[in-house]
């Protein structure tokens, strides 16, 4: 088991320079691992035995150069943001000059559809089952492309809830800027509000609608009087308005954008942000990439603080193929018995919708079917993390076995180690005769 101090130091090591930063370091890190050659460039630092796991993390470092997404990108939306609320609110507002300003436009267009667009944003980010599917989300689709961020698509799981965290931050620009907006032009110019409309004819409705409205801010500022509501309908030719009646109308309207159109949103963006952060760090942590990455530079059974310490690990011994399992092969397109599903050879888009398919279900124990002569990638964890979530138990197969091979029996420890990080049995398989 890793050791709880290696484990922080290496979470501290991705994590230095914030979340964002820590995303793109692991995600280069994690594409470093899965080449083929994750050798670093031979010095005496690299080869000397006393190096710990962040030791050879930041050799790592120096030694390549990390992706920078196309930031410029999100500061560009973020900036169009920012003029669309701004211009609409002014175009709201001076739209028609010695007039009153129908209180409804404001509201829904700065309250009522942002607060809409943060529930459907919650759903799609929290509840949906297509959630992980980049096929259902053309925007973040958009942004990927544009970011240059084409090559992270395999690890979507970590992108995608980023880049719903970054669309809502620019989300909150679009309603802080029309506030603001409404505050500077509202500081020069005099604007008086009402209300009209075809299908509230009563002022009574319209009462108690804004009654329920302003429900929760009610403590702080006075909520819409029935006789402001029958002074200020437009056929009501109140031009007397007093400018203290016109005063709880425009502080209605802050209110409402404030607690329906920002709130909610940056209370989003706060989970957003959460849930990330927590799927990076437990991808991190259940990886088995640093102990690949670590084997790699040692050519040698890792003696850091985080290879795993149990000697007395076992494999159970089983024949190949059976029918009271469901048989599932990593990138392995030749072997000599048939299977139910093959992954790692396709592309992982396909994979990864067939995992989240009712057809990855079974109601049979699963073995994974693992060549040993191959590392832990975390394609493989993700693959594992998915079948997790409607089958058990799972257990890891490697096949073909040599034990007579040195290079086997270094390449089990890996897998021991991988296998004890993700919960799950690891067996040597051997076909029938």
């Amino acid at each position: 088991m890793a050791s709880k101090h290696a484990a922080k130091a290496i979470e501290q090591f991705f994590f230095k320079g914030g979340a964002t930063q820590a995303l793109f370091r692991w995600l280069d890190f994690r594409l470093f691992v899965s080449q083929k050659n994750t050798k670093l460039t031979s010095s005496n630092d690299i080869n000397s035995a006393s190096h710990s796991a962040t030791d050879y993390l930041k050799i790592w470092q120096q030694q390549t150069s990390l992706t920078t997404p196309a930031t410029g990108i999100l500061r560009l939306l973020a900036v169009i943001a920012v003029v669309i609320g701004f211009t609409a609110m002014a175009g709201v507002l001076n739209v028609r000059e010695q007039a009153f300003i129908n209180i409804w436009v404001p509201l829904g267009l700065f309250a009522f559809l942002p607060l809409l667009l943060t529930l459907s944003s919650f759903y799609f980010s929290f509840l949906s089952p297509a959630k992980s599917n980049l096929h259902h989300h053309p925007l973040l689709h958009w942004l990927i492309n544009k970011l240059h961020l084409q090559q992270f698509i395999p690890y979507k799981n970590l992108l995608l809830p980023w880049l719903f965290w970054q669309l809502q931050s620019a989300a909150i620009l679009f309603s802080a800027s029309a506030l603001l907006s409404f505050f500077i032009l509202a500081t020069f110019q005099d604007y008086l509000f009402g209300w009209s409309s075809t299908l509230i004819t009563d002022s009574a409705t319209m009462t108690q609608l804004m009654t329920t409205l302003s429900w929760p801010w009610h403590w702080l500022i006075d909520t819409p009087s029935a006789e402001l509501i029958q002074q200020t309908r437009f056929s009501a030719q109140a031009s007397d308005l007093a400018v203290s009646a016109n005063n709880v109308w425009w502080m209605t309207l802050v209110m409402a954008i404030v607690v329906y159109g920002i709130l909610p949103r940056l209370l989003l963006a706060l989970l957003l942000r959460q849930q990330f952060i927590r799927y990076l760090r437990s991808n991190i942590q259940n990886s088995g990439d640093v102990e690949q990455f670590i084997v790699a530079q040692q050519h040698q059974v890792s003696r850091n603080p985080i290879q795993s310490d149990n000697n007395n690990l076992t494999s159970n011994v089983v024949s190949l193929p059976t029918a009271n399992t469901a048989l599932i092969s990593w990138q392995q397109a030749d072997l000599d018995f048939p299977i139910d599903k093959q992954l790692g050879t396709d592309d992982w888009l396909k994979d990864e919708q067939w995992l989240n398919s009712t057809a990855s279900q079974f109601d049979k124990p699963v073995w994974i079917i693992i060549d040993p002569m191959q590392t832990p990638t975390g394609e493989l964890a993700d693959c594992i993390e998915l079948l997790q979530q409607h089958n058990e138990p799972i257990s890891l197969v490697l096949y073909p076995v040599n034990t007579d091979d040195a290079r086997y029996q270094q390449q089990q420890k890996s897998w021991q180690f991988f296998a004890q990080r993700h919960a799950i049995t690891l067996k040597e398989g051997h076909a029938h005769v």
